[in-house]
């Protein structure tokens, strides 16, 4: 789906590798190459990787990176990375600052491993539409760095020298510029707030219907590319986001103590509109909204975690709840 300038799209059929909705709109967005990319030995890379591959694979990628001359210089879980419109920006602007120039998407299932190598386009959607990309799975990992080795040493003259022997992954990208409010924000009853489209016809439909029959106060749909700073000079200061990602990661990125998280986690739900407690998997993909302040990025979650499976219960969750907080009949 797509919503607050995610642009993802809705896949139809079942992907090779075990893919997020992000992930596989990020894939489909490229036209495949049998090239090896020219400048992949000279510039910048950083490797994309899904949750379920472990750290041995992460570090025998590397070093096979490492001797082929391709600069990885840093690794990151593409879910934390595509987990919402306010990560993918401070992403975005991360890699731009670090000179990236090639982003590598590392994935793993039943079947075996793939290795999709992109160029990075600098900005928040991260690829241009029919960007040129170049692929090599392989049932067997060694056998595909070894593939990979050949290609790069054959076709393309080193010029990455000084590149990590193991994968730098303690790096912290912080995607709110102002506080972190477990509360509701009160802008919210005295400004009109943006509320960006789907982007497909069903889902903005569905939304416009929701709102109009359950969200009192002033309020508009926008075009999910519309950039934040645009939607201030029109008069709006709070904009409706959300995240999507795994239980533990969601919570992570925004601010909440993950220290000593459960496998199971209670959420605030309504049902009937009234509020209950539904146990969710920690490593369940669930997505939170929040309000947020355009002009100063401050956030507010409000004063229960009320994350849900689908976007159209996690909305209903948090508007109930910012009603009955807000006394708003």
């Amino acid at each position: 789906m797509r919503y607050l300038s995610f642009l993802f799209v809705v896949l139809f059929g079942t992907p090779a590798f075990a893919q997020s909705l992000e992930e596989n709109e990020l894939v489909t967005r490229l036209t495949f190459s049998s090239a090896i990319p020219t400048e992949l030995l000279a510039t910048r890379s950083v490797v994309l990787f899904q949750s379920s591959i472990p750290q041995k694979d992460l570090d025998e990628c590397q070093s096979y990176f490492q001797q082929s001359g391709i600069d990885a210089v840093a690794y990151f879980d593409i879910n934390r990375m595509l987990a919402g419109h306010d990560v993918r920006k401070a992403y975005a602007s991360y890699l731009a600052n670090r000179g990236i120039k090639f982003l590598i998407l590392f994935q793993k299932d039943e079947k075996g491993y793939r290795l999709i190598f992109c160029p990075f386009n600098g900005k928040k959607d991260l690829v241009d539409a029919n960007s040129a990309a170049w692929k090599q799975e392989n049932a067997s990992l060694n056998e595909l760095l070894r593939t990979i080795y050949r290609f790069a040493v054959s076709n393309l003259k080193k010029q990455n020298f000084l590149i990590n022997d193991l994968p730098e992954m303690d790096i912290t990208i912080k995607p709110f510029t102002g506080r972190i409010n477990e509360s509701f924000s009160v802008e919210v009853k005295s400004f009109k707030t943006a509320i960006p489209k789907f982007g497909n016809p069903a889902d903005d439909a569905e939304l416009e219907a929701y709102l109009k029959a359950n969200f009192p106060l002033k309020y508009e749909l926008v075009d999910a590319d519309a950039t934040e700073e645009s939607l201030y000079t029109k008069g709006f200061r709070t904009i409706l986001r959300f995240a999507h990602a795994r239980v533990i990661v969601a919570k992570e990125i925004l601010g909440y103590d993950v220290t000593q998280v459960a496998r199971s986690l209670p959420s605030a739900v309504f049902v009937n509109n009234e509020i209950q407690i539904k146990t969710i998997p920690s490593d369940q993909v669930i997505y939170k909204f929040y309000f947020k302040n355009i002009e100063y990025g401050n956030v507010f979650l409000g004063n229960k975690w009320d994350a849900d499976l689908t976007w159209q219960d996690a909305l209903r969750n948090h508007i109930q709840a910012y009603k009955i907080n807000q006394k708003i009949n």
